[in-house]
């Protein structure tokens, strides 16, 4: 399940900065769906740098 996950993380990564060239990081959040308490931090992932996204 994990690496389920893991998979659709980068993927969405990898498409990330074309449908979105102004993000400079996206965060990322795991959480099951029979989950009662969620205590796990998102983890930002830097993108890589555009000129929509890098201040000038």
């Amino acid at each position: 399940m994990r690496s389920a996950a893991e998979a659709f993380t980068s993927a969405v990564q990898a498409l990330a900065s074309q449908v979105f060239p102004w993000a400079n990081e996206m965060k990322v959040r795991h959480e099951w769906m029979y989950a009662w308490y969620d205590h796990q931090p998102e983890e930002p992932i830097q993108l890589p740098a555009t000129d929509k996204n890098t201040p000038k």
